[in-house]
């Protein structure tokens, strides 16, 4: 079937969409690069409390400046950079505190999965987990089959019953998991 809706889609827009729509009161992003998403949420939100975290040169890889999205927010008094491990940041934030929470951190099956068993009792109710990937060709890139990292759909699969769990299938796709 032919449609103007099969073109790309613009996550920056599923975002600000996403955004406008739950007007949230907090946000947590644990991945930033340059900050693409973390603007994205601050320009599109209201009276929002945004966290942003990396590991910053600690990671080996593409990883994040500091100093750069330090700069780039200086004019954002609602968002704050800071230096956080995802895995060992859990206990940094209540239950029920946090209305989006944003995971785009290399992520493959593992980081799914903790993300579900750790992160998600800290949404609120109606609360959004949105993760970089889900779809079979994002499990299939050569990074994931060369370091053997653990595929993310065997993880969605195992909490279809459980949650409400959205993929958007647009290579590099998206997830969106609602509480």
């Amino acid at each position: 079937m032919n449609s103007s809706y099969l073109s790309k889609i613009d996550f920056g827009d599923l975002l600000s969409v996403i955004t406008k729509i739950t007007n949230p009161k907090k946000i947590v992003e644990f991945g930033l690069l340059d900050g693409f998403s973390l603007k994205t949420f601050a320009d599109n939100s209201k009276d929002c409390s945004i966290e942003g975290y990396d590991i910053f040169e600690d990671f080996v890889g593409n990883s994040a400046s500091m100093s750069k999205l330090t700069e780039t927010f200086e004019n954002y008094e609602n968002v704050s950079i800071k230096k956080g491990d995802f895995y060992k940041s859990v206990s940094l934030f209540e239950d029920g505190s946090i209305d989006i929470l944003h995971v785009d951190i290399a992520n493959n099956g593992e980081v799914y999965a903790f993300a579900i068993d750790n992160y998600f009792r800290k949404l609120r109710e109606n609360g959004l987990l949105i993760l970089e990937g889900g779809s079979e060709e994002r499990d299939n890139l050569d990074w994931m089959i060369r370091y053997n990292k653990p595929k993310i759909q065997p993880i969605l699969e195992k909490h279809r019953n459980k949650y409400e769990i959205f993929v958007v299938n647009k290579f590099p796709s998206i997830t969106i998991i609602k509480k």
